[in-house]
């Protein structure tokens, strides 16, 4: 392989801030331990899918992660219900599970054939130990071996019951004010014929995600009107949300030869460096078939044994811009975990004239993009990256029920709608 000029952003990234729990989102999906990688909590055998499943059904959820510590560690988890707010619920462990709420992770691979060593850890929910009562959202909890003050990191998920409530979705393209032809406007209608809700606006609330991610700065759907058996969301310029852009890619499911946007592949002291094609701000809109930000472990040698056998190259991203912004730039997807997260930011190089970051990621197909925040602290999806309405985004929309005898938010229906057929 070629030995290839890398910019050192290592101990610059060593001296960024970490966020602390008291830093978190309500209900977010947070790591808060550096040597903790590549934390997915998905459908058993389903890899692109929302970690949503039925109340009573057969369907299971899959936890897992990769632990880069030098010595081995003992994980223990917790499940908590919460609120459509995602706060966590005042309901007695009883009474939404059944078994045991915490436990340990026992099922434990070491890596093999990897430069970088990890240990890979895969936990099922529900299991023999845990059955899940109640609808809602539910949080997943990992702490560091019995230390409950601990949490290094947390998981959101969600189990909705089989209901007759029906929930009709379409996607309209809106101009925003001030940000022409980027908008998407949600028209929602909950249908409950045979489901009597005496008091629609304050027994039923509606939560939206786009692509998994949830809008905490945008105010949740409320009624337009009520019809016999329906209640409807659609609003003239209300439940808008911004189209933003296609994901960027890159492919390294191999690390023996250049796969997509991959410029150069090395192996320095016995670790791989991979540093990828220098990403350009994009003014126009351009479809490209993405995973709405997700990622997919892949090993192109070893692909029955990807999640142990996949190595960790350093990555490094390049973005072109002929000067500094006041501002900051993160990476931002599923990669990032959804967040804005300070491990995440790029460092301007005035030599180079580019914005960068260098993080390890495990061998697999990867969405990723820009995002810009001010220095007063404002989020731009769209600095980098042409935002439109036209863009493809798949939606969820969430609805939950509290009459005044219930004690919880019952999640009824999730429906999920794409914005382009």
């Amino acid at each position: 392989m070629k030995r290839l000029t890398l910019p050192l952003l290592a101990a610059a990234a060593a001296a960024l801030p970490y966020l602390s729990a008291g830093q978190l989102r309500k209900g977010a999906d947070a790591c808060f331990d550096r040597e903790i990688k590549t934390v997915q909590l998905r459908k058993l055998d389903s890899e692109m899918t929302d970690p949503v499943i039925t109340l009573g059904s057969a369907e299971r959820l899959q936890l897992s992660f990769d632990d880069l510590a030098e010595s081995i560690r003992y994980f223990s988890y917790k499940v908590v219900l919460c609120d459509a707010d995602w706060q966590e619920s005042s309901l007695f462990v009883s009474d939404y599970l059944e078994g045991f709420p915490d436990g340990y992770l026992s099922d434990r691979d070491p890596s093999f054939n990897t430069l970088v060593g990890y240990a890979h850890y895969a936990l099922e929910i529900p299991n023999p130990q845990l059955q899940l009562k109640l609808s809602g959202n539910y949080l997943l909890k990992v702490y560091d071996g019995d230390n409950a003050e601990t949490v290094l990191f947390q998981k959101s998920f969600a189990v909705v019951e089989t209901s007759p409530v029906g929930v009709r979705v379409s996607v309209r393209n809106l101009p925003l004010a001030g940000n022409d032809a980027c908008s998407q406007q949600l028209d929602i209608a909950v249908e409950h014929t045979a489901f009597p809700i005496g008091q629609p606006y304050t027994e039923v609330k509606v939560r939206v995600e786009q692509n998994g991610y949830r809008f905490l700065n945008i105010p949740p759907p409320t009624p337009t009107f009520i019809r016999s058996g329906a209640i409807d969301y659609s609003h003239h310029n209300k439940n808008l949300y911004p189209g933003g852009s296609e994901y960027r890619h890159f492919d390294i499911s191999s690390i023996e030869y250049k796969t997509l946007r991959v410029r150069e592949i090395a192996n320095i002291n016995s670790r791989y460096r991979v540093q990828l094609e220098q990403d350009e701000p994009f003014k126009q809109y351009l479809y490209n078939p993405d995973l709405n930000g997700r990622y997919v472990i892949r090993n192109e040698r070893y692909r029955d044994e990807s999640d142990t056998q996949s190595d960790y190259p350093s990555v490094y991203f390049s973005l072109h811009a002929a000067q500094p912004l006041r501002g900051k730039v993160y990476l931002f997807g599923e990669i990032s975990g959804w967040e804005l997260h300070n491990d995440f930011v790029l460092l301007y190089d005035s030599r180079r004239r580019a914005y960068e970051l260098s993080l390890p990621a495990k061998q697999g197909y990867y969405n990723y993009k820009y995002v810009y925040v001010d220095e007063y602290g404002a989020l731009d999806m769209g600095k980098f990256d042409a935002c439109s309405s036209e863009t493809e985004n798949i939606y969820g929309v969430y609805v939950y029920y509290r009459s005044p005898t219930d004690y919880h938010d019952r999640l009824l229906n999730v429906t999920w709608v794409r914005s382009q057929n």
